[in-house]
């Protein structure tokens, strides 16, 4: 038979509320940190988030969600027609200013003003260009060419357009200023120089002219960017309105997407990304469900007898389980919208905090509102209120009523289990963030990038923006640089871009087996000359590198051994990885140990055979990013010979970067030097140095340490309240087991020794779990990304406890101190009455 009880339900919950408000400022308070836990979490997730998300963005020039690359009018009108398309425009490009060397610099055309926000362009003076002569420049621009931030200013340019070199003087309508982040400098000329450039030139035209000359592919062309409604399946959607306007993706009509997107960016991540996201939030869930679950079960042990009383007058079990629901429902109404508002302050404030670490600091980074922070704040936090106060329903429902009145609250092991687990969790998070942060090695991020002290080249090796390929070092450079003092040791890297392999029957067979395999990289450019080189109609083209001793020393061997002075004598090959879709692993290569390839040269586009050579594999090895000349070719291998080959026949070879170690006084003297020459005098050099390296990574290592740390003080802050708050409400929950054992004669000073072990034994439990389980989750996990991530090796870590372990033994022994005190103000006959 049912019965409208609801009202009674309710009527009990909210007064057994009001007689507890201790308890209730225990539990507000592990809400409140739980909700400003996952509100923390996830703010400087999103904002972390859509950090990255900016600065690829900036990188990729736009926020389009995709386009296509070198389209006719026709092909661009017949594509954007599409429903699914909800937004295009477009730019025309022209060609790169030659005369700007520090930084690749494109002319383009755009027809419309209100599309220079879609190019991060925002004039800080000016106006749209109008004029034939016109045009808008970055901050970038201007510096190389030495011009004032100013509109009216004239700048001289020289670049090339269908074959034709042209020097022209042109007026600054515009500037604005230039993005550190993105890979290039635009200019933005007149629709009246274009119509002028373009003359009677069709699109065809455009097309036969990329055809016949691959490194001016697009000009003239129409570069398109459209919005989908939102960007999920970016490739898919984009393949799929190129098929539906009647064009073969690729083939006829070439696209990309915008990877930036974090939504596109997950559907390919990879396993082991969703494996430690997903651990992540699960430890943050289940740190959250402690607290709170700690909370509840001292609080219904302390009122087991109040629900015995209720169970006698025929309150239900689950009429008991809905008031402590019920109860919990309203205290998570105070608590959540305060932690909240504390946690998204938390985000706000530390985001662009770390942010101004990085290389984006220029960026004007801060955490956006996203509804999505909040409901999921609010969905967890309700989850784990919910899930917590469950099992503490089922006790209170559970019990007996002869039970619950003979109920004496001691110690519990479950309890116990329960504290101890919430500190563990703590030491764990801290554990493992402090790991990953002391993990990122200085020494081998800087093995990755430099070799010596100072590496010196030109600016195609420096700069991913530069254009040049002149990759040869002015002799005037390298004068004054072997002129300097302090310097210890020199060495040299060599180049050549004549080599071509001439594959034998093995070489044809396993090219052929990578390509049936998938692991060639195949696109209109490649598809061709893979088809030749199987045929035999076309050698294999190859980077060609050549070392000094010392250098030749970090090459990383991984099939056969190196010897240095035979290698050197001339007659062997190192064989680098394969480049195909990616670098290939050693196996995949086309030669190995003991087999023997032949060389062919190549001058003024005439093969020698004269020249040919054969050399003996002597080793397959790794070349570091830091001894080649950051170029990449698809389907090419990459070869050290002897240096010989280099220095005895220098036609076509080139001394592409110098290494020095100089003496660490003189060092910034050196620098000083390089500095002043490369901006003053040949802006066609440039240089690294160990030193701005070390100090870029540290800065890198900032962003991760502030994030993370900041994260796991929050963890760490709420394990010590959860400690806290969990003595204390033990405590109080045991007063009368307390005035129990004083009445037959322990002393107050017992008391709380007594007290203070327990604390003692919680922390030293804690302490042990932590420490075995968080160093073994942190070297399964993070051991894991030695392969992964560059520059990052697993070193385990101490500090986390030396930090945590006395601050939880202080709290050990205060609380008791202050609980006891406390309690003192009630008798001994006041406290073994109360809750008879």
């Amino acid at each position: 038979m049912r019965n409208k009880n609801q009202g009674a339900v309710r009527k009990l919950a909210v007064r057994s509320l009001k007689n507890n408000r201790m308890r209730n400022t225990f539990i507000i308070l592990a809400i409140i940190l739980t909700c400003m836990l996952f509100t923390t979490s996830f703010s400087l997730v999103s904002g972390m988030m859509q950090a990255a998300q900016e600065q690829t963005m900036h990188e990729v020039g736009g926020r389009a969600h995709a386009g296509l690359k070198s389209a006719t009018r026709e092909q661009y009108e017949a594509v954007t027609k599409d429903p699914r398309i909800k937004k295009s425009y477009y730019n025309i490009f022209i060609s790169y200013a030659e005369n700007i060397v520090k930084r690749q610099t494109e002319l383009r055309y755009v027809p419309y003003e209100d599309d220079l926000s879609e190019y991060f362009i925002q004039l800080e003076e000016g106006h749209f260009p109008e004029k034939e002569n016109e045009m808008i420049v970055d901050t970038f621009v201007m510096d190389e060419l030495g011009v004032e931030y100013t509109s009216g200013e004239t700048i001289h340019l020289t670049f090339s357009f269908m074959g034709e070199v042209i020097e022209k003087d042109f007026i600054v309508s515009g500037w604005y200023e230039g993005d550190r982040i993105s890979h290039a400098s635009e200019i933005i000329v007149s629709q009246a120089y274009w119509e002028k450039l373009k003359g009677n030139r069709t699109d065809a035209d455009f097309v036969e002219w990329g055809r016949e000359h691959p490194n001016d592919r697009g000009v003239g062309l129409y570069a398109v960017n459209f919005y989908f409604d939102n960007a999920t399946d970016l490739e898919e959607k984009v393949c799929s309105v190129i098929s539906d306007a009647g064009y073969v993706p690729e083939k006829e009509l070439d696209y990309g997407v915008n990877w930036a997107y974090m939504e596109n960016r997950m559907d390919s991540a990879d396993p082991i990304t969703f494996v430690i996201l997903a651990s992540a939030v699960g430890v943050i869930l289940l740190t959250g469900y402690l607290i709170i679950y700690n909370i509840f079960q001292i609080s219904v042990m302390n009122d087991i007898r109040f629900y015995g009383l209720l169970k006698t007058i025929g309150t239900t079990k689950k009429q008991l389980k809905k008031i402590i629901t019920y109860q919990a429902m309203i205290l998570s109404m105070v608590g959540i919208p305060i932690g909240i508002l504390l946690g998204y302050g938390i985000g706000k404030l530390v985001l662009p905090f770390a942010m101004n670490f990085t290389e984006n600091g220029q960026m004007e980074i801060s955490l956006k509102f996203n509804p999505f922070i909040l409901l999921f704040s609010v969905f967890f936090s309700v989850m784990t209120v919910y899930l917590s106060c469950r099992r503490p329903g089922k006790i209170a429902g559970g019990v007996s009523p002869v039970e619950a009145v003979r109920y004496t609250e001691g110690r519990n092991k479950k309890k116990s289990w329960v504290v101890i687990m919430a500190i563990s969790l703590s030491m764990i998070l801290l554990t493992f963030v402090m790991t990953a942060v002391g993990s990122f090695r200085l020494d081998s991020y800087l093995e990755s990038r430099i070799v010596g002290d100072f590496l010196l080249g030109s600016n195609g090796i420096f700069s991913v923006t530069s254009i040049s390929d002149d990759y040869a070092i002015s002799e005037d450079y390298m004068d004054m640089a072997d002129g300097a003092e302090g310097i210890i040791s020199k060495d040299e890297l060599w180049a050549r871009f004549d080599n071509y392999v001439k594959l034998d029957e093995k070489g044809i067979n396993q090219y052929k087996k990578l390509d049936e395999e998938g692991k060639l990289r195949k696109d209109e450019y490649t598809e061709d000359m893979i088809e030749w080189v199987i045929e035999g109609k076309e050698d294999l083209r190859m980077y060609s590198y050549g070392y000094t001793n010392n250098l030749l020393e970090k090459l990383k061997v991984l099939e056969g051994t190196l010897d240095i002075e035979k290698f050197q004598e001339g007659d062997y090959i190192l064989i680098g990885r394969f480049h195909g879709s990616e670098t290939l692993e050693a196996s995949d290569g086309l030669y190995h140990p003991g087999d023997h390839v032949k060389v062919a040269g190549i001058v003024d586009g005439a093969k020698l055979q004269e020249i040919e050579k054969v050399y003996e594999v002597m080793a397959v090895v790794d070349i570091p990013y830091s001894m080649d000349l950051h170029r990449y070719t698809a389907n090419v291998m990459d070869v050290v010979l002897p240096l010989r080959a280099f220095t005895e026949s220098k036609e076509n070879s080139v001394c592409f970067a110098l290494s020095y170690k100089v003496e660490k006084e003189k060092q910034e003297a050196f620098e000083a030097m390089l500095k002043d020459y490369t901006e003053n005098t040949n802006k066609f050099m440039g240089y690294a140095s160990k030193n701005s390296l070390k100090q870029e990574f540290d800065g890198m290592i900032k962003v991760i340490a502030v994030i993370g740390i900041s994260l796991a003080a929050v963890i760490a802050f709420i394990g010590i309240l959860n400690f806290v708050n969990a003595m204390i409400t033990d405590i109080i929950s045991r007063k009368r087991e307390f005035a129990v054992l004083q009445s037959i004669g322990m002393t107050g000073n017992q008391l709380v020794r007594m007290l203070i072990l327990e604390g003692v034994r919680y922390v030293a439990a804690a302490g042990v779990i932590s420490f075995i389980v968080g160093s073994l989750l942190a070297r399964i996990i993070l051991g894991a990304l030695n392969n992964v991530i560059m520059f990052f090796e697993y070193q385990f870590q101490i500090m986390p406890f030396i930090m945590m372990l006395p601050v939880l033994l202080i709290v050990a022994v205060i609380v008791p101190v202050a609980a006891w005190h406390r309690l003192q103000k009630k008798s001994i006959v006041e406290r073994l009455r109360e809750n008879e």
